[in-house]
């Protein structure tokens, strides 16, 4: 029954958006961005959910980062799993031995190295903060999809790193030529 060479087993790299048929209020118009996905599992960070009360500026004093220079940065809530975790997405003008090459030009970071190389001059570019991530078990995102709970469309730096204030998950619509009535319709599908 497992066709891998299907695309809905192969969405490392890809934004998966949410639909009217997620149950969990925290995933409303979520918009992950697939960090690993195989046989095993899957894992993805939320890109478009701040955490208001929350900004580099604290977990840099926290950790006694000096911040002279440095803009400030929105926190990310990433998911509910390993909330106490940070990562970091990155572009790849910057890479460090614990960088992975995610997808395109966007790499992954899970310690805290990053942010000290952040509040220096000669960091990446671009980088989004989460704190946790989301976890899929086995073939469970693959019956998610299947199921239209979340919709796969391919990862650009502006659905990424762009305005985090912004509605990124309505304009993500857009790269679909869609709107919300089609998921709104895909819930009475599912």
């Amino acid at each position: 029954m497992n066709n891998k060479d299907n695309d809905i087993w192969n969405l490392k790299g890809k934004i998966l958006l949410s639909t009217m048929s997620i149950s969990h209020a925290y995933l409303n118009k979520s918009m992950i961005y697939l960090c690993s996905h195989d046989e095993k599992g899957a894992m993805g960070v939320i890109v478009n959910k701040i955490i208001p009360e929350m900004n580099v500026f604290e977990i840099f004093k926290k950790l006694k980062i000096n911040t002279e220079g440095l803009k400030n940065l929105n926190i990310h809530f990433g998911g509910i799993e390993e909330i106490d975790r940070c990562f970091i997405l990155h572009s790849d003008d910057y890479m460090s031995p614990n960088s992975k090459i995610i997808g395109g030009h966007t790499a992954l970071m899970i310690n805290g190295d990053i942010l000290k190389v952040i509040s220096s001059v000669g960091g990446p570019r671009e980088k989004l903060i989460c704190m946790g991530c989301c976890v899929w078990e086995a073939e469970q995102l693959e019956d998610e999809v299947a199921a239209s709970c979340w919709v796969p469309i391919d990862a650009d730096d502006a659905l990424i790193f762009g305005d985090p204030k912004a509605d990124k998950w309505s304009k993500s619509l857009l790269k679909i030529g869609s709107n919300t009535n089609v998921f709104s319709d895909l819930q009475g599908n599912a």
